[in-house]
């Protein structure tokens, strides 16, 4: 229950901060980027019910994506696979929940993920 409440609540602030960053326009583009989830919300334009659907499964994704950057014992290229399986498993539930311009924007921002888990780095998304 303490934790269905807790994710209301990151739900509700993720909301906040999208709408917020969606009023102050270009500056939030600067402050949000791609470097945080409200960033991502706020640069797919989602929706209030986008944003509950969408969320959770970006949010399930960094840990797998943290750790395949920190695997010492994978090449590049078996980080750059793993890293495609993880993003290919999301894309397919959050393909019907975007529209066409949305999935292309994320897909925009996969390619960053790739090329910064690659050079041993990851976006950080909170």
């Amino acid at each position: 229950m303490k934790n269905s409440i807790l994710k209301l609540v990151a739900i509700f602030l993720s909301c906040a901060m999208a709408v917020a960053a969606q009023d102050l326009g270009g500056m939030a583009q600067n402050l949000g980027g791609m470097g945080s989830l409200a960033g991502l919300a706020q640069k797919l334009h989602l929706t209030p019910q986008q944003l509950q659907q969408v969320l959770p499964l970006l949010e399930k994704e960094v840990p797998k994506l943290q750790a395949i950057q920190s695997a010492t014992g994978l090449s590049n290229a078996q980080k750059l696979d793993q890293t495609k399986t993880v993003q290919k498993q999301s894309d397919s539930k959050l393909k019907g929940l975007l529209s066409a311009e949305q999935f292309k924007s994320l897909q925009g921002f996969r390619s960053l993920q790739k090329q910064q888990i690659l050079q041993g780095t990851l976006p950080e998304l909170k």
